[in-house]
């Protein structure tokens, strides 16, 4: 009698519990947590959105709304700043969805939740010289990049993707120059050709180049390596000839470059005084300036500054300039 009464409450329980797997039900479930999520979205409130999106993910992994739900996933969490989960959950639908459509853009938010999470409160609201401050996940970001153009080079990111790379690099290659510098103040100038030359090899379509070819210079002549000295300058006079004056092999800067005159220069490097390599970084400093400021004015490409928006379904995609 017993046994009879659990089964036929067994029995009663599934039948009831049959709603839970009624397809119709569910979908109903899910489109009101997606029409409610866009609506968050509407009106950029992404942490409402981030918890309706994350109840979605959790509950409908495979619904009608999986895939958009974790591209737009993807696009909150790195409008919440929270660029970490935002990288995850691209490198979770790349993987699960090799050959969606939307692949690219994934990878394309990779490489900004990459780069925009070494962003903090410092680089964005404080005054500084940028350069200065390591990049740490740059070098994460260019690789995110890149696969997008190796694997989507007809991608819509690809030409985006193409600039932020420069910028990357140009931002990696500066950052290796203010180390330079900073042995150059520490009188350490083997420490310095090593950290410039890293420069030319590494990253050798950048302007930073020609500071790193100063430094060489620099750093040789103090050494007492004149052979070496005149190599740097050499190819710079190749390159850049308005920062070099003489003939081969008696190359000198051109005045004004950092000193009024080579024999200005040849007494500082000389005499290695403290005050006097402060006073060379210091230069060294105000050149780099000068360079950046001249290219930007030269070089600069603006990127798009605000949201395209596609298809209802469809994910958003950010196209916020970091630089």
């Amino acid at each position: 009698m017993i046994t009879r009464t659990l089964n036929i409450l067994l029995i009663a329980t599934l039948l009831n519990g049959c709603s839970f797997f009624d397809p119709e039900k569910n979908l109903d479930g899910e489109r009101e947590l997606w029409e409610k999520s866009q609506g968050h979205l509407d009106g950029k409130r992404y942490l409402e959105a981030i918890t309706l999106l994350e109840e979605m993910d959790r509950r409908f992994p495979f619904g009608r709304y999986a895939e958009s739900a974790q591209l737009d996933l993807i696009y909150t969490y790195f409008k919440a700043s929270k660029y970490d989960l935002s990288r995850l959950t691209a490198d979770r639908f790349i993987r699960l969805n090799p050959l969606h459509p939307e692949a690219d853009y994934a990878q394309y938010m990779k490489g900004l939740s990459r780069y925009a999470s070494n962003e903090s409160f410092f680089t964005r609201y404080l005054p500084g010289d940028e350069t200065g401050r390591d990049i740490g996940d740059a070098r994460n970001a260019i690789s995110a990049f890149k696969t997008l153009l190796e694997k989507y080079p007809e991608s819509e990111f690809s030409g985006d993707s193409t600039l932020r790379l420069i910028y990357v690099r140009n931002r990696l290659a500066e950052y290796e120059i203010h180390v330079a510098r900073h042995y150059i103040r520490k009188g350490a100038y083997l420490a310095a050709a090593n950290r410039a030359r890293q420069v030319i090899e590494s990253y050798p379509s950048t302007s930073a180049v020609i500071d790193a070819l100063i430094i060489m210079y620099l750093s040789y002549e103090a050494l007492g390596l004149p052979n070496e000295a005149q190599d740097a300058l050499f190819v710079l006079s190749t390159n850049h000839p308005q920062y070099v004056a003489g003939p081969r092999h008696d190359q000198r800067l051109a005045p004004g470059i950092l000193y009024s005159s080579d024999k200005m220069l040849t007494r500082i490097l000389t005499l290695g005084l403290v005050k006097n390599r402060m006073d060379l970084a210091s230069r060294l400093v105000g050149f780099s300036e000068r360079r950046r400021n001249d290219m930007s004015q030269r070089l600069k490409t603006p990127l798009p500054t605000s949201d395209k928006r596609p298809a209802t379904d469809a994910p958003r995609v950010v196209n916020e300039v970091f630089f």
